[in-house]
Order: structure tokens, then sequence, then C-alpha cells
């Protein structure tokens, strides 16, 4: 009996499954609930887009050779966030951060798994923005823009492409859970209060 077609979602699949805990981890973090709390303010959105923009320099910088030859409209998104920074009043601060490294470009697409997927939530976080803190809103690209680009379904059909046997997926997987603990690592940190010197993080 011949063996059975893969499915046609056989590499979002794959992903998904190896990722679930660290996704939801992620979200789970105390800072991210304080961002969609009705009482987000400019303080808590900028200590969010500085962690942000440490998740993604250092990585953006790594990876950008391979990133930039993947057969996909990759859009560094560090740039935006220093600017969204400034145009709130706050000096941008980007660390040298250990960052994930793509080895292969089945890791690249891995990573890029969670950085795409990331901006379906960012149109949420977007859209709650506008209707608890409009001004806020009118100033912050990050959130709104991340979903620019050909979309979540045209990345879907792209990954399916790019990672059609199980080795390439499980390189893949590997990567993904290596993006989303990297993520976690900043978001899910503590900050501390300071006073007049406004927030630390720990």
């Amino acid at each position: 009996m011949p063996a059975a077609a893969p499915r046609a979602d056989a590499a979002w699949r794959a992903l998904q499954a190896a990722t679930a805990e660290l996704h939801a981890r992620v979200e789970a973090a105390p800072l991210m609930a304080e961002l969609m709390s009705p009482d987000v303010n400019r303080e808590i959105l900028a200590e969010v887009l500085q962690r942000m923009l440490r998740i993604h320099s250092g990585w953006e910088q790594a990876n950008a050779a391979r990133l930039q030859a993947l057969p996909w409209p990759w859009r560094p998104r560090a740039q935006v966030l220093r600017g969204d920074l400034m145009a709130l009043g706050v000096r941008p601060t980007a660390q040298d951060l250990p960052a994930p490294i793509a080895g292969c470009e089945a890791e690249a697409w891995g990573m890029l798994y969670v950085v795409e997927g990331s901006a379906l939530g960012g149109r949420l976080i977007a859209r709650h923005l506008r209707g608890h803190v409009p001004d806020l809103a009118a100033v912050v690209r990050h959130f709104a823009s991340a979903g620019d680009g050909p979309g979540w379904p045209a990345f879907r059909a792209a990954l399916e492409q790019a990672l059609p046997d199980d080795a390439a997926r499980s390189r893949a997987a590997t990567a993904a859970a290596a993006m989303f603990s990297h993520f976690h690592g900043q978001l899910a940190r503590p900050t501390v209060v300071t006073g007049d010197a406004g927030t630390v993080t720990a």
C-alpha cells in the first residue's frame, strides 16, 4: 500500500506542535498582560518597545544575510522600533544580547515562523492601543506595520515549499523554539520601578 501523501500544512503543523508551550509562555508574560490592559500607558508601552528592540536588533544583525537570501520579503523591524521610541520621547537602548543564529535555510524559516506569526498579535495590540490610548497609538508604528507585506496565509504557503520533508521541519522547529525562548527571555524579565529615574529591566 503506498504511503499517504504529506498534508498540505505539514510544516506549519510541525512547527506549531513543537513550539506551542513556548508560545504560550511568551503570551503569558506579565508585561504583555500590562500592555493589553485597559490601564496601558506610555511607560508600559515604552518598556515593551525597548524589549522588542533588544529582541530584534542583535538577531537581525546576526541573521540579515541569510534572511535576505530567502524567497520571502523579510522586513527588519529594529529601525521602526527605534523610531517609535523616539516618537514617545524615549531614548532607544539596544543591548548586544546573544541571539539565535540560523545555521541553514530551514533554521531561518523556523525563526521567521515566530517573527511573522507575531504580526498577528501585533494587529490585536494595535487595535487595543487605538481603543485605550489613541494618542500613543497614533505615533507607534511597530504593531500595526508588523502586518504589512504578503500576510500570514502567504507565509504559510511559502513555509510548506521551503520545508518539504521531516528533516527540514525538525531543523526549523528547533530554531523556532530557540526564537520563542529569545522572545521570552526579554519579555518575562521583571521591571523594577525606580521612582523619578523611571524603570529599569532587572
